[in-house]
């Protein structure tokens, strides 16, 4: 039998019971349909928070500090040395493969105040890292370079809106959130001066202050991160501010407090992040947040694949059912094929490509149902955030919680098919083991 025979003798069939063909394939539709939409929800809550993922940081960055000593260590503790994060450990961190640049980094001590005309800041972040590092840290800009040094510093566009406040978040990352002030009020700050009032107290009590004037060289791309907040120094400078405030000099052979790492590729991180743990360092890099999200989000996909492919189940039974009763139907029929030459391979053939037919078509339009359900759902979603802000202007991408790609659609059309082949594999062989005969004798 030719595969073009096949194909009509199975059509042939099917139109003969239309009624019980489509109440079969309701079945299948539904649990197509709700396997596409459960996945679809799953993986637009992981793009979404993947899009969010800005908020924690530079996915290609780790952050390294020097290992905090417990107040009671054991004694295995105090034999092991101290690991100093030095300059001869960042250049064995700078040679580890897929490094692009490392520097230390420091936080600026003193309590200062920001100035720029009128308008003032408390809340500014000032750190300090390696000017010749600094281009090679991937700062997203929105105006001028990343030079640091002689004045200079790079800084986030709301340092000045003192009406947001700053979210910290596990591993020293923090999150800005913007006042209610729209962008117009936050003051242009490319290639001003900014006067940096520090402040600290003598030996008597007394108030000590000190000024800095800063040149802005570059301006960080808003991002609801931890950088519109910032101020970012030459280290060594701000090292000399540190020094004034605590009347100490770094000693280097304590080295830095910290260090910050700049990889090729996020998918670098983890290899980067483990040789740098084996060194006896804390680290943490917004890589491991986007992972633990990865794995948890797989999680929710496999359970709520899961429970569409229930439905699917249930739809199996009654595929079965109904190839098995188009057995008893076509008893006599199967005889009158085999005994004009139909071999058992030829009505095997048949009964599984009806079988195949009901889940494929189910499979067709359950994702069809599930793909236009997502787009009405997603729609619907859009009306409520609109009508929620009516005079906040339209986002330049609308928000998309159910995406379907197409790889899940061929998945669950190609799973249907397989659900339905392997419900008429009973009913299949049943009716290829008849013997003719007897087949032909039945009323």
């Amino acid at each position: 039998m030719s595969y073009r025979d096949l194909l009509r003798i199975v059509v042939s069939n099917l139109n003969r019971m239309r009624a019980r063909v489509s109440l079969t394939a309701i079945g299948v539709v539904i649990g197509t349909a709700a396997v596409v939409l459960l996945v679809s929800l799953s993986i637009g809550l992981q793009s979404n928070l993947a899009e969010s993922m800005s908020a924690f940081g530079d996915l290609t960055v780790i952050e390294v500090r020097r290992p905090m000593e417990g107040p009671n260590p054991s004694p295995l503790e105090r034999r092991r040395p101290a690991m100093v994060l030095d300059d001869d450990t960042l250049d064995t961190i700078r040679e580890l493969p897929n490094v692009v640049a490392v520097s230390a980094r420091a936080n600026l001590q003193p309590p200062v105040e920001l100035k720029l005309g009128r308008e003032v800041s408390q809340m500014a972040f000032v750190r300090g890292v390696d000017p010749d590092a600094a281009p090679l840290l991937g700062w997203q800009l929105v105006s001028g370079q990343p030079r640091l040094g002689g004045g200079m510093a790079v800084v986030g566009q709301r340092v000045f809106d003192e009406g947001g406040s700053v979210v910290f978040i596990e591993g020293g990352g923090a999150i800005a959130e913007p006042g209610q002030g729209g962008e117009d009020e936050t003051p242009k700050l490319q290639g001003r001066s900014i006067t940096a009032e520090l402040t600290r107290y003598d030996e008597t009590g007394q108030e000590v202050k000190r000024t800095e004037r800063l040149r802005v060289g570059g301006v960080f791309e808003e991002s609801g991160g931890f950088d519109d907040m910032a101020v970012y120094m030459a280290l060594a400078d701000v090292e000399k501010l540190n020094q004034w405030y605590t009347g100490k000099r770094r000693n280097p052979r304590d080295g830095h407090d910290e260090a910050v790492v700049k990889v090729a590729d996020p998918g670098d991180v983890r290899e980067v992040q483990a040789a740098i743990d084996e060194m006896g360092f804390q680290t943490f890099s917004s890589q491991q947040i986007a992972d633990e999200l990865g794995q948890f989000f797989i999680i929710v996909r496999v359970i709520l694949g899961g429970i569409g492919a229930i439905a699917l189940l249930v739809a199996a039974f009654g595929i079965a059912n109904t190839m098995t009763m188009a057995i008893y139907e076509r008893t006599k029929e199967i005889g009158i094929m085999k005994a004009i030459g139909a071999t058992n391979r030829d009505v095997l053939q048949i009964f599984l490509g009806e079988a195949g037919a009901i889940g494929f078509l189910g499979g067709l339009f359950g994702v069809l149902l599930g793909w236009g359900g997502g787009k009405a759902i997603n729609f619907a979603l859009q009306q409520v955030v609109a009508q929620s802000n009516p005079g906040a202007p339209p986002p330049e991408e609308p928000l998309q919680l159910i995406m379907t790609p197409l790889w899940l659609s061929a998945f669950a059309l190609a799973f249907a098919t397989v659900i339905g082949l392997a419900s008429g594999v009973y009913p299949a062989l049943r009716a290829a083991s008849m013997k003719p005969l007897r087949a032909l004798r039945t009323d």
